[in-house]
């Protein structure tokens, strides 16, 4: 295992801890202060200055992530509150609570600004339509634990912990996520692994989106966006652009009484059908970055949450199964209908990248761009 610039074996390890936490590993603690007291997170430490807490309350999802002290998260003003806050009277409650941290899950059933929808085959009479909020409520719902620690695995030591999310309802969707996240001692990523069941009896629509929030001080003036997408983007918010590419892939310091851009990509999975996107500071401990990549299969479309305001300054990585408005979903035959009984996994891998990575995903991506 590589490890404070030296490779070690984990006897080498032993002999110099008295417990292998000193180097890194996942503990369970809880948040004793603001709106998110009561809170359960998993803290990973992998030694390399890279840590993440698992939020398993809320939705077990990441919220704050940090590499070498800086954050790669978005904290929200609101500061992670707790599920037990969640309201949704106007359809847009998820903004209060759900908003913010590395990562928010989108859906199971829902995805996109408020809509309402027909459910009259769940065969509840009283209920024969429902209104959907903003992005749902998976974001919001607390996880039965299930596992989490460490382990050797061909000498390296791997960190896990796996949490079930259950969206369900009488009358109604029985929708369950099973989530596992996997890092290691001595690397700065982590994977995350999703497995959505229908556990009721009958068909159920399915839709997903994965917030990424990526925040200051990887988010800064001079920040580039690298992606293998096929410009221009689709502008589905704000005003831009879109033949400009600097409207999309370059990042502007906070601006004041800015308004939000959406753009939807259309992204060129390589040859395994993988996307990798990445934001990258060139003047971040020399040049740092964090890439996300996912199957373009499972998530065909791609969403970017360009906010350059003050104070709310981030930027969404959105990989997602459909587009938005679910008559237009259903119009390109995008919705998913889970039968009773069917299941879709989902895999993403976040990473710390370096200058070298940063360089060789651009080189990839201009070596696809004549097929564009």
């Amino acid at each position: 295992m590589q490890l404070y610039g030296s490779t070690w074996t984990p006897a080498e390890l032993r002999r110099r801890v008295g417990h292998l936490s000193q180097i890194g590993g996942v503990r369970l603690l809880v948040s004793d202060n603001g709106p998110s007291r009561g809170v359960r997170f998993l803290e990973f430490r992998c030694g390399t200055g890279f840590v993440f807490e698992v939020s398993v309350d809320r939705g077990f999802d990441v919220g704050r992530c940090e590499y070498r002290g800086a954050s790669v998260a978005w904290i929200p003003p609101t500061m992670l509150p707790a599920p037990w806050y969640f309201e949704d009277q106007d359809g847009f409650g998820w903004l209060r609570t759900a908003l913010g941290g590395l990562n928010n899950t989108c859906g199971l059933t829902h995805i996109g600004n408020p809509e309402e929808a027909s459910v009259a085959h769940y065969n509840f009479p009283a209920r024969p339509s429902e209104r959907y909020g903003v992005h749902d409520r998976a974001a919001m719902i607390p996880a039965e634990l299930i596992s989490f620690g460490e382990r050797w695995h061909e000498g390296r030591l791997v960190l896990e912990a796996v949490g079930r999310v259950t969206q369900a309802q009488a009358y109604g969707e029985n929708l369950v996520l099973t989530r596992t996240y996997r890092a290691e001692v001595g690397s700065s990523f982590f994977t995350m692994e999703d497995l959505v069941e229908n556990q009721g009896y009958l068909p159920t629509e399915h839709m997903l989106l994965y917030h990424f929030n990526i925040g200051f001080p990887f988010v800064d003036d001079g920040s580039k966006f690298l992606a293998p997408s096929s410009p221009p983007p689709r502008l589905l918010f704000g005003n831009a652009d879109v033949n400009d590419p600097t409207s999309w892939s370059r990042f502007t310091s906070p601006q004041p009484n800015w308004t939000q851009q959406t753009f939807e990509h259309r992204m060129v999975p390589n040859d395994s059908g993988e996307v990798e996107v990445a934001i990258y500071n060139t003047r971040l401990f020399g040049g740092t970055g964090v890439s996300i990549a996912y199957d373009a299969g499972t998530m065909p479309r791609y969403i970017e949450w360009r906010m350059m305001g003050e104070g709310q300054y981030a930027v969404g990585i959105e990989p997602c199964t459909n587009g938005f408005g679910r008559e237009a979903v259903k119009a390109d035959g995008e919705l998913i209908v889970l039968q009773p009984g069917d299941r879709r996994a989902y895999r993403v891998q976040l990473t710390i990248i370096d200058e070298e990575h940063a360089a060789a995903l651009e080189a990839k991506h201009r070596a696809r761009a004549p097929a564009l």
